[in-house]
């Protein structure tokens, strides 16, 4: 290159190199601000609120904790002391000894006045004590030098009266903790912009940068903290063992290898995750595993984990590590559907990335549950489909036998998406040979499908029926409800799409994850999002399928029957009969329709401002022609997004 062919072209991209700046810049004071305990810290008593003194630490006082301890390395321990009010401080100190049966592992003293208030105070040991096999049990002993009605500090209990005392396993310390965060967030920033820039092939691009974040979220984020994360991989697992169909506690074979939990609880941290990190199946003894919720789901929502739990079977009997078999699978299952749905769809491109690269998305891909799959299923099916109707040629035997399935597979990932399979109607008879073979064609795939979900549906009755009780008791009354009172229903749906339509938006648009929308970024996120996606849809080169009335009638349609199916089934399997809001209900249900609305909502922008946008979008010459490239601004914008919210999620799920 030479000197004035080099000089154009950092000319060309001086504003790309100072938002790049920026993003960094700008994720610099997010890191800064990020507040990490040490790593790896047992936390049992997490919840401090209203800890309270008792009993004041005094000389004479028999004050001796016992703690069962759950790793067989103990660097350390954490203890909670108050101020009891005593008017005499003085230069007190605190004696706290750890030991185990075979004796002391360390002893330290602190100074009152080097004790923060109202926090945790950490004594780390000179070096790692490993404990034998056999023990299970350390005992804390503390004590001042003061008589205790004279002792300024006191141990605090929660209001369990449980001793806010915690056992260090393995910690890596606050600072090297933040520094570990900070290499995590920017390896994941540079190595996400050079992909971007380094592959050409818009394809290979799109599906490097899908990888990329999404093994990280798979670093970032616990599996505990995916939504039903537990009953999915029991759902999964059990398929592994060849139940389909779950049964019922009565059958043995129903029954499944104890620790298939990894001994963890629903929001359990990666204090938690770290200790369980050896746990095994243990096929000698096997239990009952309730999972009604996700009992109803059928072994083709699960292929990907399914596949990764039989090949992870063959190597390790770890439960953490056939979890990390599961979500790596169920991720590059994600990967590789995109990116043939993105390849494969000429017509609104950056939808396809808009609904993949949104951080909700990409953290359920690589996680325990179907979610993942099941809108990558959705969106390739789609991108089939208009490529066939875009053709407009005779059908081969692999394409129709493709075609005929899509019902079925939707109706098998999760009922509420069944209304995608109206895009059957739009492929014209000509592709199948004539009217009369259309009719027979969809009519016997429509059918075949429903019946194969009815057929599931009564297999499965039972484990539905008895969730919906637990849920809501009066499910039956509650549908009745609607057939009769059909307004009053939908002046329920008006009153909860005004009280939580922005909540939706946020979480549809990469403003919220985690379980239940606990975790959010800045609103400037979602809102930019929106403004990325209109731009996309207004600039994309246009297509006739935009201007085809019945394409856009049947989108129109699948977005509505979709969404009011979303909210009837949590209304019917949640809610209290006749509830006047329909609570439950978050925006990634939505994500499935991002690409229906914005085909119908680039179509009339595309009719509003015809005649300016002619010749617009932007476009990269081929091999294989003109190809629509997405803007390399908008994969600066997804990485800033993703990695705030990845640091968002460090914050509030790491300790």
């Amino acid at each position: 290159m030479t000197k004035e062919e080099m000089k154009g072209t950092v000319q060309k991209h001086w504003f790309y190199v100072i938002c790049i700046c920026v993003v960094v810049m700008f994720l610099g004071f997010q890191i800064y601000n990020v507040h990490p305990n040490a790593l790896f810290i047992q936390d049992d008593y997490r919840e401090m609120d209203d800890a309270a003194p008792v009993t004041a630490i005094g000389e004479k006082t028999a004050n001796s904790y016992h703690i069962k301890a759950q790793d067989q390395t103990i660097r350390g321990i954490q203890i909670r002391f108050v101020d009891t009010g005593s008017q005499t401080k003085g230069d007190e100190t605190v004696s706290v000894t750890l030991s185990s049966k075979q004796g002391e592992i360390c002893r330290w003293q602190i100074k009152a006045d080097e004790m923060p208030d109202d926090q945790y105070t950490q004594l780390m040991a000179d070096q790692k004590y490993t404990l034998t096999g056999e023990e299970d049990e350390v005992t804390v002993a503390i004590a001042s030098d003061q008589a205790a009605g004279a002792s300024h500090i006191a141990l605090a209990f929660d209001e369990d009266m449980q001793p806010c005392i915690r056992l260090i396993y393995g910690s890596i310390s606050s600072k090297w903790s933040l520094l570990l965060i900070s290499a995590v967030v920017m390896a994941f920033v540079l190595a996400s912009i050079f992909a971007v820039n380094a592959v050409k092939n818009q394809t290979l691009r799109f599906a490097v940068f899908l990888a990329i974040t999404g093994v990280c979220y798979i670093a970032v984020v616990p599996f505990t903290y995916i939504p039903d994360a537990f009953n999915h991989f029991i759902r999964a697992y059990e398929v592994t063992e060849g139940n389909f169909c779950t049964h019922d506690e009565q059958d043995e074979k129903a029954w499944l290898p104890e620790h298939l939990t990894a001994d963890m609880d629903f929001h359990a941290d990666y204090s938690r995750v770290y200790l369980h990190r050896n746990v095994q199946l243990d096929d000698g003894a096997r239990r009952y595993y309730i999972h009604d919720n996700t009992a109803l789901y059928t072994p083709v929502a699960y292929f990907p984990h399914i596949l990764g739990i039989l090949i992870g079977k063959l190597f390790t009997r770890r439960t953490l590590v056939l979890v990390l078999f599961a979500r790596v699978f169920s991720l590059a299952a994600f990967v590789a559907m995109m990116s043939c749905a993105y390849r494969m769809c000429s017509v609104n491109r950056g939808m396809i990335a808009v609904s993949a690269l949104i951080p909700i998305t990409l953290i359920e891909a690589g996680s325990t549950s179907l979610d993942g799959f099941m809108i990558s299923i959705l969106l390739l099916g789609q991108a089939y489909l208009l490529s066939l109707y875009e053709r407009k040629r005779r059908l081969t035997k692999v394409e129709a036998a493709l075609l005929w399935m899509l019902p079925l597979v939707f109706s098998m990932c999760k009922v509420v998406y069944v209304p995608f399979a109206l895009l059957l109607f739009l492929i014209p008879k000509e592709s199948f040979g004539s009217g009369r073979k259309k009719g027979i064609f969809i009519l016997s795939s429509l059918a075949v499908a429903l019946a194969a979900y009815f057929a599931w549906s009564a297999a499965t009755f039972g484990f539905v029926d008895s969730y919906a009780a637990k849920m809501n008791g009066n499910a039956d009354e509650q549908i009745h409800f609607i057939l009769t009172h059909p307004m009053a229903y939908l002046n329920v749906l008006r009153n909860t799409l005004h009280m939580w339509f922005d909540l939706y938006l946020k979480g549809m648009f990469g403003g919220i994850a985690g379980w239940a929308q606990n975790v959010a970024v800045n609103p400037f996120f979602p809102l930019v999002c929106i403004v990325c996606t209109v731009i996309m849809l207004t600039f994309h080169p246009g297509s006739a399928l935009h201007r085809d009335l019945k394409i856009n009638v049947v989108y129109a349609l699948i977005g509505l029957s979709v969404a009011a199916l979303t909210f009837t089934a949590i209304y019917v399997q949640y809610n209290a009969l006749k509830a006047p809001l329909i609570e439950g209900i978050q925006g990634r249900y939505f994500v499935p329709l991002l690409f229906p609305l914005g085909f119908v909502l680039s179509s009339i922008l595309k009719y509003i401002y015809r005649a300016q946008l002619i010749g617009s979008g932007y476009k990269q010459e081929t091999e294989n022609g003109t190809e629509y490239q997405v803007s390399c601004y908008f994969y600066l914008f997804a990485t800033w997004m993703n990695a705030s919210m990845m640091l968002e999620m460090i914050e509030q799920l790491w300790h």
